[in-house]
């Protein structure tokens, strides 16, 4: 029984390296998808980021708890290792509910992009002052070859394209092109598909990440309980043969105080 809790001891410190390991690269995944929506975030809403926050909080949280599950572990204190595999398995249901989250989000954000960008749309043309957002409108022109929300047509109200739907914007400066008068080959195509294309793309890499995640760290699970199990048994066993080897102190006769069978009897005197 000792080697049994030895062997499950043994597995689930190794457990929690790998579980360490995974929150770190968790970490990085998450935070590289949480960066590439953030980006465009006034197009997209701040709503379509949530899944990913939450899944680059689980990693940091993730860390701590391969911490606390390896200095449980050492340990080899029951309680402490039933709380640690409680621990684990909160993390697993929540990374789990973000796949389930950022799939929702995935199924309905056509909408809520449409929405944000008209917005944004409006609030651009209204504040023609602001350079800043003339800039990512030109940047989102360039980046993914579209013109305006549906097309260039969102522009016949100011009556003229911005040359970001020719192809040319912010970005010319670094590749070193000058800006143009003539805009006679523009983009034809809007961006609001474009951007809806994108932010599912991101929006799916990051429920599969939540995903596999979920799958991978729910093995440490049954691992750190048949842990518990383990020890509880051989703490069984221990009670049972203390209790065996008691009885069997308590129950022996004491031969010493009976006569040997072959010394002389003495008949007493009268």
């Amino acid at each position: 029984m000792a080697l049994s809790s030895n062997c499950w001891k043994y597995l689930v410190l190794t457990f929690n390296v790998l579980f360490a390991v995974s929150a770190v690269v968790l970490f990085g995944a998450s935070g590289f998808l949480l960066y590439r929506l953030f980006i465009y975030r006034h197009f997209i809403g701040i709503n379509v980021e949530y899944p990913a926050i939450l899944l680059l909080m689980m990693a940091i949280i993730s860390c701590s708890i391969a911490w606390i599950g390896w200095r449980t572990t050492k340990s080899m204190h029951q309680i402490h290792i039933i709380m640690a595999g409680v621990l684990i398995v909160l993390v697993v249901v929540i990374e789990f509910a973000c796949f389930v989250w950022a799939m929702v989000v995935w199924d309905n954000i056509e909408i809520d992009i449409k929405t944000a960008m008209t917005s944004y749309f409006v609030e651009t043309n209204y504040n023609k002052e602001t350079n800043s957002d003339t800039i990512r409108w030109d940047r989102l022109h360039v980046k993914f070859q579209c013109c305006g929300v549906s097309g260039p047509t969102d522009y016949s109200s100011t009556g003229h394209l911005p040359y970001s739907c020719c192809g040319q914007g912010p970005l010319d400066s670094i590749q070193q092109q000058p800006y143009t008068s003539d805009c006679s080959a523009f983009y034809k195509r809007g961006c609001g598909n474009q951007i809806h294309e994108y932010a599912k793309q991101q929006l799916l890499f990051v429920a599969m990440t939540a995903l596999v995640a979920s799958v991978l760290q729910s093995t440490g699970i049954f691992c750190t309980f048949f842990l518990a199990h383990a020890i509880r048994e051989r703490r069984r066993a221990s009670i049972r043969t203390s209790t065996i080897a008691r009885d069997a102190t308590f129950a022996a006769p004491d031969d010493t105080l009976l006569a040997s069978p072959t010394a002389p009897i003495s008949l007493p005197k009268y």
